[in-house]
């Protein structure tokens, strides 16, 4: 039996459903299962253990409506007899029934959206990500394990770095199919808590390289280390194993600190935390008020702005290092 899954990204989306390719493993030990994903998200799968394969698509040719590079993606479908369809917009259905997968489950936000299915389960309550991908397991009359949602990355790379450190992310809506700051914390609140951090352990950035620039008046301020472009996406997991704590908005960055390190605190402005907090990790929020799921479900970007009511004092009464147990979504999901 051969099994693909497949999404386009982005990273954070794409570990969260590492916890049912896992599940998979242990349901169809047997099977082929194979993996594919856009081209920017490679790197969170290559080397799972739990996959025969992992291949990749440029992503432009969906985002870039690119309709005459379709074949691509059809070549690369075609040949399975199982896909789970780990994106929610019916184009992705629409493509595996053009390749004739003789069985397809996937999501249903409206009721168009699953006719391309042979399987479709609703997707839209809040409940967190991981347990809508277990779904998809289930409506292929598999059994699924609850409590086993953890997070899973490949082997990192090495990479030393002085300790004790914390490590603070400041990032979020910046990847192929969305280019906006909205899950960001406004530049006044992100000093204070650095200012607070950095009072109390060295400070290290991590990021991608176009976000160094973003992090080099904070480093500069605080005496903060800016690793930003300075390691590889491998390597960026050792650092945030090794720290003594994250602290982190809403971004992919989030999702993998959670596979590594225990001491997690999750800030969320657009987004809610029963949703996307990982499993296991602290979280703040201070926009319930205003939260509106079309950002979640169907991708419209808010026009308002977040955590204008959300403090320094909010977020350290979370604090991973704190001896008082902080706000997780475990018991909630």
């Amino acid at each position: 039996m051969k099994v693909l899954l497949w999404k386009i990204g982005a990273l954070g989306d794409v570990v969260m459903t590492t916890p049912l390719v896992r599940q998979l493993r242990v349901r169809l030990p047997e099977a082929q299962i194979d993996y594919l994903v856009g081209r920017a998200s490679r790197d969170v799968l290559q080397g799972n253990p739990h996959l025969d394969q992992v291949h990749d698509f440029d992503e432009r040719i969906l985002f870039g409506a690119q309709t005459h590079r379709l074949g691509e993606i059809l070549a690369l479908l075609r040949g399975y007899d199982l896909v789970f369809i780990l994106d929610k917009h019916w184009i992705f259905g629409w493509l595996a029934w053009l390749a004739r997968v003789p069985r397809r489950i996937g999501f249903r936000r409206r009721a168009f959206e699953g006719w391309p299915h042979t399987a479709s389960v609703p997707y839209g309550a809040l409940r967190h990500e991981i347990h809508h991908y277990l779904d998809l397991a289930e409506a292929a009359g598999l059994e699924v394990d609850r409590s086993d949602i953890t997070p899973q990355l490949p082997p990192a790379a090495p990479f030393e770095w002085p300790r004790p450190f914390v490590v603070a992310i400041n990032s979020g809506g910046s990847n192929v199919g969305e280019a906006s700051s909205v899950r960001r914390l406004p530049d006044a609140l992100f000093d204070r808590l650095i200012t607070e951090l950095a009072r109390r352990t060295p400070v290290v950035f991590v990021g991608a390289p176009n976000e160094r620039a973003y992090y080099e008046p904070f480093a500069a301020a605080h005496g903060a280390a800016n690793l930003c472009g300075r390691t590889t996406l491998s390597q960026s997991w050792s650092l945030l194993a090794d720290a003594e704590a994250v602290y982190t908005t809403d971004t992919g960055l989030m999702h993998m600190a959670a596979a590594v390190n225990g001491k997690v605190l999750a800030i969320c402005g657009p987004t809610h935390p029963l949703r996307k907090c990982p499993p296991g990790a602290r979280w703040v929020w201070g926009d319930e008020a205003h939260y509106d799921d079309r950002y979640e479900l169907f991708g419209r970007l808010p026009e308002r702005r977040y955590f204008e009511t959300l403090t320094l004092t909010d977020i350290l009464i979370q604090d991973p290092l704190a001896e008082v147990p902080g706000t997780t979504p475990v018991d909630r999901m």
